[in-house]
């Protein structure tokens, strides 16, 4: 064989080696592996002054002893309808000073920070987020895209000064998905002010991996309420197996983009079939605390220790310091079952309940009995009083009556005393039928308002909710009003909604412990 004809047997070995590897199966993209996993809650308020009061500290203290390392704070401006174009804050808007001592407060406590700013729709309850843009035109998106970036970097530019470790550059805006030249010019702005990770927080339907900008960002986000099953009362390995559909689709999507996978938003109510629907915060049913629990400990088993799953952020905790509790049928973990399975994956101690002390009701002092006591007032507000009603009494004669206009309270005020020496308030309420949700506080010596708490708070009431037209004893810790060893002045009753309702309240007193 000639030294050519050798040159041209090895070309066209080339050749034919080229075409056999374009025959082969392609390999697998690399999988990425997280070594430090998000240890998250996400931390939510809906209204002005939230975030800075006093309660809400203690209440972001709570979280953090759950093990929790980060969290995720959210801030909601709005358009009033999907098809509106600009958005700005309303009056339920926290405030910047609002969301920067969330954010200081939550640096304090050791936590690393996402900031998670949401857009919702102020006059259009028949649509969400994900609708927005449905009917938009070419002109439309880009007035869209230009306020929502003005928003967006309203808040990027906070985090950065606060040195915030996260943010989030949009949650849930599924008509908004195809957007990708819009939303690579929305990263970039973003990337302009803030240095750290950004996210954005994708919906699981429909599937994100049909998201083409994943690139843009450096972590996939999922508000992960995948329905797990068809059944009331599944068990927890039901629940896990049924993540077995999810799982794969997710470990493609990491491998595809070689991004990690965080959960933006996961979370469970605490009633009765929660696992088929847990995006459905309206739902009703019984409690159900066990199948919460289940739902939590089913996630941790099914993704935590997937190698491309860099953590999640539970929803949700509030910046209530009493929240949850064992007829609470919303999504915090707080003071439920829930919350030692956080505290197990997350590293932390079991949550330890301490029962309250005995009551003794021999210890006593009468704020209203059949009249009020000397020097007492009526100060109510949007309502409509009856000191010496008859139509419904406990014992004795008469109770007070009020009919309370949306967010009106029964409040008796008078003369400076103390609760030094007592334990508790204890009283007797009946709630008129459609009536739903009140609050009760004391007021301090300076006639301000201490700690809401909820009337049907069944803590307080024996372990039962309170029923319509049904007299019920409540008898709530001074130290859960936050008038525990305080002078005080007055109690109001309020109507904790925007519809009418009517309440009777009588034996009203602090009482000793034994």
């Amino acid at each position: 064989m000639s030294a050519n004809e050798r040159i041209c047997l090895c070309i066209f070995d080339v050749f034919l080696l080229t075409a056999l590897w374009g025959l082969l199966p392609a390999e697998a993209p690399a999988q990425t592996t997280v070594t430090e996993k998000i240890k998250g809650i996400s931390y939510a308020a809906w209204w002005p002054g939230e975030y800075s009061k006093p309660d809400a500290d203690l209440a972001l203290g709570k979280l953090a002893a759950t093990g929790a390392k980060d969290v995720s704070i959210i801030v909601t401006q709005y358009q009033p309808t999907i098809d509106s174009t600009t958005i700005g804050p309303t009056a339920s808007t926290p405030t910047d000073e609002d969301v920067t001592h969330a954010i200081r407060m939550a640096k304090s406590l050791g936590l690393r920070v996402l900031l998670k700013p949401h857009v919702d729709l102020s006059a259009d309850p028949t649509h969400w987020r994900g609708q927005i843009g449905t009917n938009f035109s070419e002109a439309q998106w880009g007035q869209w895209f230009a306020s929502y970036q003005n928003f967006l970097l309203h808040y990027a530019q906070m985090a950065a000064a606060e040195n915030v470790e996260r943010f989030c550059v949009g949650t849930e805006l599924v008509a908004t998905r195809s957007r990708a030249s819009q939303w690579r010019a929305v990263i970039a702005a973003v990337r302009g002010v803030f240095s750290g990770e950004l996210v954005y927080a994708a919906n699981h339907e429909p599937h994100p991996s049909d998201i083409s900008w994943w690139d843009a960002v450096d972590l996939i986000g999922i508000d992960a309420y995948y329905p797990l099953s068809t059944k009331d009362d599944p068990t927890t390995a039901e629940l896990a197996a049924a993540w077995g559909a999810v799982v794969p689709q997710l470990a493609s999507l990491a491998a595809t983009w070689q991004k990690p996978i965080v959960f933006t938003e996961i979370g469970y109510r605490s009633v009765n079939g929660a696992n088929k629907h847990p995006w459905d915060w309206e739902i009703g049913g019984p409690w159900d605390l066990e199948e919460q629990k289940q739902c939590y400990e089913a996630a941790f088993q099914a993704v935590w220790n997937q190698p491309w799953f860099a953590g999640m952020y539970w929803w949700s905790w509030d910046t209530e310091l009493l929240q949850g509790g064992p007829c609470d049928a919303g999504y915090t973990p707080a003071n439920k079952p829930a919350e030692n399975v956080v505290r197990q994956w997350y590293g932390a101690a079991p949550r330890v309940h301490t029962p309250p002390a005995a009551p003794n009701p021999g210890q006593a002092f009468v704020l209203v009995d059949e009249n009020l006591a000397a020097g007492w007032e009526n100060w109510s507000w949007n309502a409509t009083v009856n000191l010496t009603a008859t139509d419904q009494v406990t014992s004795g004669s008469s109770s007070v009556w009020a009919s309370l206009g949306p967010w009106g309270g029964l409040y008796l005020h008078g003369p400076n005393f103390s609760s030094s020496g007592f334990a508790y308030l204890e009283f007797y309420a009946r709630k008129a039928a459609g009536a739903h949700d009140f609050r009760v506080l004391l007021y301090d010596e300076n006639a301000q308002a201490l700690r809401r708490i909820p009337l049907e708070d069944c803590r307080y009431t024996g372990g039962t909710p309170i029923a319509t037209e049904q007299w019920t004893l409540v008898r709530i810790p001074l130290d859960h009003l936050n008038a525990a060893g305080r002078t005080l002045s007055g109690i109001a009753f309020q109507n904790w909604s925007d519809s009418p309702a009517q309440i009777w309240v009588d034996s009203v007193r602090l009482i000793g412990a034994h």
